[in-house]
């Protein structure tokens, strides 16, 4: 590689670190652990664990959904499990657990429940998992972490995405393999 190549190499690597960094996720920006369900609309379901683990699940689905919808077929499709009891006086169901091949939980004391349309900047919900309307490109969020005096959690979810080094790697061997097709 020339030096006129390698620099140019470099100036590609750090505007993908920086676009990785800057705008809100895209669904292909997100380490999705597997997607569940079948249609044209797209939503994440991301589980933090607040000890270094955190996942996103996909979900696809056509007509109308709920966070439940979501959240029942992609513990029906594969290795994440959620413990949830319904409640018929409230018409919906209590999580009470996630568990997933290799996450374990800190000592805290609760899920929290969030929504976002990005998934960076997240909103506690002011719903149930039942009652959260889902739109295409939504996240739902759940972060495991202690509450104040009067019950808000403290800690919104992070969505799992591949870091910025990663991405530039990725980008380099692309650039990479452009070059070879040139020859």
């Amino acid at each position: 590689m020339t030096t006129k190549n390698l620099g140019l190499a470099v100036v590609c690597m750090l505007l993908t670190a920086i676009a990785a960094t800057t705008y809100g996720y895209t669904f292909d920006d997100v380490d999705i652990e597997y997607w569940a369900g079948t249609g044209d609309k797209k939503a994440v379901m991301v589980i933090d664990f607040d000890t270094g683990y955190n996942y996103a699940f996909g979900y696809r689905w056509d007509g109308a959904a709920t966070g439940w919808d979501a959240m029942d077929t992609i513990d029906q499709a594969g290795a994440l499990n959620v413990d949830a009891t319904w409640y018929d006086l409230y018409s919906t169901h209590f999580v009470n657990d996630f568990d997933y091949p290799g996450a374990t939980k800190g000592a805290d004391t609760s899920w929290g429940y969030y929504t976002s349309t990005d998934g960076e900047n997240w909103i506690a919900s002011g719903s149930g998992v039942d009652s959260r309307v889902l739109n295409d490109g939504d996240y739902d969020g759940w972060s495991w972490g202690s509450t104040d005096a009067n019950w808000d959690h403290l800690r919104a979810p992070t969505t799992p995405v591949p870091e910025p080094a990663t991405v530039s790697l990725l980008a380099l061997g692309g650039m990479v393999l452009l070059r070879r097709d040139k020859k």
